[in-house]
């Protein structure tokens, strides 16, 4: 399917895009109407709907817009050193991103178009991310051979995700550490 595109090139999409996250934090994604974005960015449903299908693609077109683009993790030398990066680079995304997650988790659960394009343009590559630090780790010899890196990689985001959208405590730099200290690397060391 080829894609519409606006007129008012890049600059225009990306005002619109922002009007979707901004009607979604207000909203969440229930809620969110197409007809709201429209009149929040000045332009006509028809707009909306000749470049973006439906809700669905609308909503995972500004989510993934609003992502941050995916690093390369430098290899800080040992698996805590990268970690520790790649917790920190989660911490910062989170920041602009809780309430546009928060706004989406209910939905997700239910609308399975929705659930696959977020795994596809976000939880997949930040899955690869942490896969590629512990198999960095594999090869330095670091990491357990027993570790359950499918387990792992989950760990660090869900407790960040839970920390800064369920119980509203601080998402810092100390809490970085803290789940890697305490958390990722006793688990990911453990001898069976």
């Amino acid at each position: 399917m080829s894609v519409t595109p606006l007129r008012g090139g890049p600059a225009r999409e990306a005002e619109l895009l922002g009007a979707v996250l901004e009607v979604l934090r207000e909203t969440g994604y229930d809620r969110l109407s197409v007809d709201t974005v429209a009149a929040r960015a000045r332009a006509s449903r028809q707009t909306v709907y000749r470049r973006w299908r439906t809700k669905a693609d609308l909503v995972v077109a500004a989510f993934v817009s609003a992502a941050s683009p995916l690093p390369e993790v430098p290899d800080m030398g040992s698996l805590r050193g990268d970690l520790l990066w790649l917790m920190e680079f989660l911490v910062a995304e989170l920041e602009p991103l809780g309430d546009v997650i928060a706004g989406l988790v209910g939905e997700i659960r239910h609308n399975r178009e929705l659930a696959a394009a977020v795994d596809r343009h976000y939880v997949t590559g930040r899955r690869r991310l942490m896969l590629e630090v512990f198999q960095r780790a594999w090869d330095r010899g670091e990491l357990a051979a027993a570790a359950d890196t499918e387990l792992l990689w989950q760990l660090g985001p869900a407790a960040l995700l839970f920390r800064g959208l369920i119980s509203g405590e601080p998402v810092d730099g100390d809490l970085a550490r803290r789940l890697v200290d305490h958390v990722l690397l006793p688990l990911a060391l453990a001898r069976r």
